[in-house]
């Protein structure tokens, strides 16, 4: 009797147990409709959508850049860089010749060829010099002698000449008249110049160090500014001051003398040398480089992409020559460069202020005027798309890389011409917007595409071999 007892209390609480459990617990057909409707419901929730519109800005970017990049990779990999240059170049790259092509501009599109010798004798001396012709008048070069520490000195010196004659079809001076026939405006310009000056650091570790220029300068030139089609007459346009309107030195040939000097404080990219680096010199970091001297690390200026510091830099020129010629010239920058948000994010900043002031009641002739417009001063606007005796401009621009040494950059520029110190007003600014690419080396500039867009232009397209800025 205990026994069967026994087994039927077993019984009743193992029952008892397994109404428990089914009370507490969903059945197994209810777990798998809540799983498959959990499953579904997650589906539903987090989905991904596909948006072409809004992806077609980095596909875009991607299709511009990837071929940059591979193209890059390929002439890394086969040193093709290294291989053009023996082409051109003698085999301790000192002396090189190139050829030199030109699209466009006051000469018009044409081709010649470039030189440059960077120890000459063996003494350190430079040479560089250009010439391009492109066809009737339009002709323009440039020849540069330097010798970078007169006697081993601080002192160095350095004359140049410069030539432009422009093209007879399409030589408008003022870009904004270019559709406009009459005011096909045609100069032949010649420029030589010598300079003597002074610099603080001198030496292997100059272009390590900030550094304080003092120079002076005398100087010859000749002008030669001519009308081509239509009656002589005053400009009309709104982009020239009353005093550039004038054209004054039409039909002459006016020859000018020139005295003058510069004084600049420059410590764009400056670094403080130090003791440890965080990184072994063998290791590469694109874009730096860095030499060991005196116990400190000194870090290469990069004044192409400066990533802090700034340029303050002032110059005046007194001219005087036939036709009563008679003016004195002034200018007036600063540069400044910090990084932003990442290491390599920069923002440039720039303002400067260029007067020409009449001395004695002399003339000032038009093609020594000041102008905006172009590819270094209000971007956005055709070459000297503004002329008159001052000019003021303001430029910032948001710089970051893309590929090793190369960088994008967005830019705004603010600009406006004026006779006298009081017509300057904010209501007078006009504005340029736009970006692009800059191609550089680890310590050197190689060239500029950039798209500028304004009031009078949708998209200004151009490519320099220059950098003020």
């Amino acid at each position: 009797m205990r026994s069967i007892s026994h087994t039927r209390r077993n019984l009743l609480l193992s029952l008892l147990f397994c109404v428990g459990l089914a009370l507490a617990s969903p059945s197994s057909a209810q777990q798998a409709a809540e799983v498959d409707t959990a499953e579904a419901d997650t589906s539903d929730a987090y989905e991904s959508k596909s948006y072409p519109l809004l992806a077609f800005p980095r596909l875009a970017w991607t299709a511009l850049v990837y071929p940059i990049g591979q193209f890059t990779i390929h002439s890394e990999k086969t040193h093709l860089s290294a291989r053009i240059l023996d082409l051109f170049t003698n085999a301790s790259r000192t002396f090189g010749v190139f050829p030199q092509v030109k699209l466009g501009g006051e000469t018009g599109t044409g081709g010649g060829v470039r030189v440059f010798h960077s120890n000459i004798a063996g003494k350190g001396k430079q040479f560089e010099g250009f010439f391009v012709y492109a066809g009737g008048r339009g002709q323009t070069g440039e020849a540069l002698y330097t010798d970078p520490s007169l006697s081993g000195s601080r002192f160095y010196w350095k004359t140049g000449v410069e030539y432009l004659r422009t093209h007879n079809r399409n030589a408008s001076i003022n870009g904004a008249l270019h559709e406009d026939l009459s005011r096909l405006l045609q100069v032949e310009r010649l420029d030589a110049s010598t300079a003597v000056g002074w610099r603080l650091h001198a030496g292997a570790l100059e272009s390590y160090r900030r550094n304080v220029y003092v120079e002076g300068r005398v100087g010859y030139g000749r002008r030669n500014f001519r009308q081509r089609f239509g009656p002589p007459g005053p400009l009309t346009d709104t982009g020239s001051t009353p005093q550039a309107r004038r054209l004054v030195g039409l039909g002459q040939k006016i020859a000018l003398y020139r005295f003058g000097g510069r004084i600049a404080c420059d410590s764009r990219d400056y670094q403080k040398p130090v003791r440890t680096l965080s990184h072994p010199l063998n290791y590469r970091l694109p874009g730096r480089v860095v030499t060991y001297a005196d116990g400190l690390y000194h870090h290469f200026r990069d004044i192409f992409y400066p990533e802090r510091g700034g340029l303050l830099q002032a110059e005046a020129d007194y001219v005087t020559g036939a036709e009563d010629a008679r003016f004195f010239r002034v200018t007036a920058e600063a540069q400044w460069f910090a990084t932003l948000f990442f290491r390599n994010r920069i923002l440039a900043l720039r303002s400067r202020l260029e007067k020409v002031h009449r001395v004695g009641g002399g003339i000032i002739p038009y093609p020594d005027l000041v102008t905006l417009g172009g590819s270094q001063q209000l971007r956005g606007y055709r070459r000297s798309s503004f002329r008159g005796e001052g000019a003021w401009l303001l430029s910032a621009e948001y710089r970051y890389p893309i590929w090793d040494t190369w960088n994008a950059f967005l830019f705004w520029d603010e600009g406006q011409v004026f006779d006298r110190y009081g017509e300057i007003g904010w209501g007078a600014f006009r504005a340029s917007w736009g970006g692009g690419v800059t191609l550089r080396t680890e310590t050197g500039f190689l060239g500029k595409l950039q798209i500028g867009r304004s009031a009078v232009e949708k998209a200004l397209v151009g490519f320099t071999l220059e950098q003020e800025f």
